[in-house]
């Protein structure tokens, strides 16, 4: 066995914590990159009943659920969640 320093470990030998922490960090920076160009996050939850229906998170706290036409990709509000 190699003696690795933890930031080289590979990651299916990190603990769940471990792996929580490093996904958390990375999560953390790409969503500060995102909100810097000024793009909304953008994810899927239980409130996506359809395949075209995301949520688009933005910087100043509001939070819509949108739906994507598909041949376009027009994006139309169904939704301000918050």
């Amino acid at each position: 066995m190699t003696n690795r320093s933890k930031q080289s470990k590979l990651i299916f030998e990190l603990s769940r914590v471990q792996k929580e922490i490093r996904f958390k960090e990375v999560l953390d920076k790409a969503m500060l990159q995102t909100y810097a160009m000024d793009r909304p996050l953008i994810y899927r939850n239980n409130l996506c009943i359809k395949k075209n229906q995301f949520i688009h998170q933005h910087k100043n706290g509001r939070v819509f659920l949108i739906e994507q036409n598909q041949n376009d990709s027009k994006e139309r509000v169904i939704k301000e969640l918050h």
